[in-house]
């Protein structure tokens, strides 16, 4: 028996050195030393970050709904006093004035923070010095593993988070029976540890507020009125504590608990202490379990919340005593079904395939590796599933993985750009189930957002503000005026349902969506205002984080009618219109909404050829700024098109200016501008300038990259992976009003590849190949009867479809 243990082991190890030369595993010869380090797994709604460390494994755990504080108290923000006001100093030129008022009367305060769960730790008994180490993410199968050999024992652990079973779910394997270890739960939040003889529990409360923020920055942008966790009535500061828990809080927060479930092979596993003992076992399984009492953005998970408990039993019910060997095969099966969709190949050499993960990343610059830009784009589809799966939260801005109680940005969703961008890749790489928690978090915005539109600015329809959490935070947030005041997040977010429409022709999905975009068509259609020139403008609007220079050199940020404020309604109104015609349905509201389109204000070119940003030209502040929001209509948008080459070409120009080397998220949205610009010389500079080494160990501002885990970097913020796997998309694939473009955008050095099952708008399926940096063939498979032109540089072929049919298309 041991001895065919031990070739089974062997053969296992073989299997594991050689699926990490494999193009889809990423692969290293050492632990990570840091968190932004470890490999990621999830199920959608756990998340979990694995070391690898062959003498105590940290597994740190997220669950989605773990969010600081409470629902939002609405904070009697009214603009509508102050509205006529503003107008009139901006039509005087009076920008900073106007700027000065909204920053005193209209700011908010931040918003709560998503919070990490737990850590699981594996104490092993062994510390002695360990050979032939390899961590591992295999994203064929979304399992990490971790092989190494001990006093002449093969060890390995493999970790995955299962949807099916809804656990992270860890297996130790031993090629004799010498695994023997602690294992325990901890947290940072203060906790109670239980246990009986089957399971070890961790219960706790997650802070009743958690506040970035000090007291002398709310004093700075006088918001001591609406906090009252720091300030009484009089505006003295009554504590300082960033970190607030329930205790001094009426009790407030969410409560959480974790259950860990081990079973065992040979030698003896027992529990005492609250924690799980192994002594000289074969195997061991260990089951992690989290719920939290979260019961909707509007229900107090403190006082009418979810019992953790009866959910970590609901959960334990649905495993049923499975051997590891049946949970690992459904836990493939079911991840497979969405990753196996699409495949992506480029050649590389083989001293490149024998290379570390991060030996080539460090050496990217050296020697182009594409298979390296493979393993980012379809790490990109990875994260997607692992993130953003049925009923649960969407992907926030470190997705579903963070280890800080005052996490980066709050680890909230950013809605001028971020939480867009994570999902721009949920249609094209055939991941549109992964795009449901978007929606379940639009509905629930729009449900907020009527209230907003009527208290806030006296108006019909439904709008929200750039940043919330979990608890759908409606208001403005605090800051600086240029970016805590923007009300186009819900007009921007109903793109995707419009979107997703395109893709899938699901006519039951847009006629349950359609009431959000007529209430967020509502609304834009009553904030518009005309301008002098008789042009439908914004009366109050900024462009996303961004600042100019008036005539005597003072940064200003107010206008009316910023460009991408009007690109995003115009979308939004043609999107609207089509839906209703579709859906025969509102005809006045459609005449209504077509009539003030065409008098949207036009965009506009400046002097040195460029594209606009604000409602005049002005001199930038900072003309290399990370965000572009002025180029939304050329991507994601598309309504700048070659077909407008005047202002076409003044996108290119902005983009120009604005240039390839900035933050990670905004050099991955570059190679999607550049793409729709047809240049794939500059797509292809953004994009390899992300592929760039970060240690997290050395603090830089602005320097984007890659953590040696592919994760975006400085800090992790994981929008910048999304992005790059949308636009490598964009380079390979774009599709618009039934014509469907092939390989618009390829890289000079791309030379031969293929890339199959991504998806066009129509629903079509379309697998390319190319060899000498040309089109060999490509299939396009359509689930509709419909017609489409397929394009590949200048040539165009017409060709009809009937339901399901694949069809090959070759270019000469």
């Amino acid at each position: 028996m041991k001895t065919r243990l031990i070739v089974l082991f062997t053969i296992s190890l073989c299997i594991t050195v050689s699926n990490a030369q494999s193009n889809l595993t990423l692969w290293y010869k050492s632990p990570a030393k840091v968190w932004e380090e470890a490999l990621p797994v999830g199920n959608g709604r756990m998340g979990a970050m694995v070391f690898g460390d062959p003498r105590k494994e940290r597994i740190q755990f997220n669950e989605n709904t773990l969010y600081s504080g409470e629902p939002e108290t609405p904070k009697n923000i009214n603009i509508v006093p102050d509205l006529t006001h503003i107008q009139q100093l901006l039509n005087e030129g009076k920008n900073t004035e106007a700027g000065d008022i909204i920053q005193n009367k209209w700011i908010g305060r931040l918003n709560e923070a998503y919070q990490p769960f737990g850590d699981l730790y594996i104490d092993f008994d062994s510390k002695e010095a360990v050979t032939d180490y390899i961590h591992s993410l295999d994203m064929e199968n979304a399992v990490v593993t971790t092989f190494y050999k001990q006093n002449g024992v093969k060890i390995s652990r493999e970790v995955f988070a299962s949807y099916p079973a809804q656990a992270i779910i860890i297996h130790l394997k031993a090629s004799k029976p010498v695994l023997s270890f602690t294992a325990y739960l901890s947290s940072p939040h203060p906790v109670n540890n239980e246990s009986d003889s089957q399971v070890v529990y961790l219960k706790g409360q997650a802070p009743a507020h958690a506040q970035r923020r000090d007291t002398e920055h709310m004093k700075r942008f006088n918001t001591q009125r609406l906090h009252p966790e720091y300030f009484d009535a009089t505006g003295h500061i009554i504590q300082k504590k960033h970190v607030i828990y329930g205790d001094e809080m009426d009790g407030k927060g969410t409560f959480f608990e974790a259950c860990l479930l081990p079973s065992h092979k040979d030698g003896q596993l027992s529990i005492s202490n609250h924690q799980v003992t192994a002594r000289n076992c074969s195997e061991v399984t260990l089951m992690l379990y989290a719920a939290t009492s979260y019961n909707g953005p509007s229900k107090s998970p403190s006082r009418e919340g979810k019992n953790p408990h009866q959910e970590i039993i609901n959960y334990r019910k649905i495993y049923k005593g499975e051997n590891y060997i049946e949970l690992k095969r459904k836990h493939i099966i079911d991840y497979q079904s969405l990753f196996n969709r699409v495949s992506f190949s480029l050649p590389a050499s083989q001293q490149q395939k024998k290379m570390p993960t991060d030996e080539r990343l460090k050496r990217f610059k050296e020697k182009e590796d594409q298979e390296l830009l493979t393993q980012l784009f379809q790490f990109g589809r990875y994260l997607m599933i692992a993130g953003s799966r049925g009923e649960g939260q969407p992907l926030n801005l470190q997705g579903l993985w963070n280890d800080k109680i005052l996490p980066p940005w709050n680890s909230g969703y950013t809605l001028n750009i971020n939480l867009e961008m994570n999902y721009w890749p949920a249609e094209v790489t055939n991941l549109s189930e992964c795009h449901q928690p978007l929606f379940n978090l639009i509905e629930e915005i729009a449900d907020k957002g009527k209230d907003l539109a009527r208290d806030m600015y006296g108006l019909d329809g439904w709008a929200i503000h750039h940043n919330i959490s979990i608890w759908r935070e409606a208001y403005p947030s605090d800051g600086f005026v240029y970016w805590f005041f923007w009300n186009m997040s819900g007009p921007w977010l109903c793109t995707h349902i419009w979107e997703h429409y395109l893709f899938t022709k699901d006519v039951d999905f847009l006629k349950k969506y359609y009431p959000i975009l007529k209430g967020a068509a509502t609304f834009c259609s009553e904030w518009l205002v005309e301008n002098s020139k008789g042009e439908l403008v914004t009366p109050v609007s900024t462009s996303p984080e961004n600042a100019y220079l008036m005539p005597d050199n003072t940064p200003a940020s107010v206008c009316e009618g910023s460009t991408m404020d009007i690109a995003i309604i115009r979308s939004l109104f043609s999107n609207t219109i089509q839906a209703a015609e579709i859906l025969q349905t509102d005809m006045n509201f459609r005449s209504e909404l077509i009539q003030k389109r065409n008098k949207l204000k036009k965009y506009q070119i400046g002097t040195k050829g460029q594209l606009l940003e604000w409602d005049k030209e002005y001199e930038e502040n900072e003309p290399q700024h990370r965000h572009v929001s002025h180029l939304l209509g050329l991507y994601p948008g598309h309504d700048i098109t070659n077909d407008t080459p005047d202002v076409f070409n003044a996108a290119r120009k902005s983009l120009d200016i604005r240039g390839n080397k900035t933050t990670g998220w905004s050099m991955a949205w570059k190679v999607s501008l550049w793409a729709r610009l047809y240049d794939a010389s500059k797509s292809y500079e953004a994009l390899t300038n992300l592929i760039n080494y970060v240690n997290p160990k050395i603090k830089a501002e602005n320097q984007g990259g890659l953590y040696r885990n592919l994760l975006n970097a400085l800090p992790f913020q994981i929008d910048g992976n999304f992005g790059a796997t949308a636009g490598i998309a964009e380079m390979l694939l774009q599709s618009h009003n039934e014509n469907i473009h092939l390989l618009p955008a390829l890289p000079l050095t791309w030379k031969e590849g293929s890339i199959k099952g991504l998806k066009a708008r129509g629903g079509y399926t379309v697998d390319i190949e190319w060899k000498e940096g040309k089109t060999v063939v490509a299939y396009i498979t359509s689930p509709y009867k419909q017609t489409a032109n397929i394009q590949y540089k200048d040539q165009i072929i017409k060709s009809h479809f009937n339901i399901g049919e694949r069809k090959k298309i070759s270019f000469k």
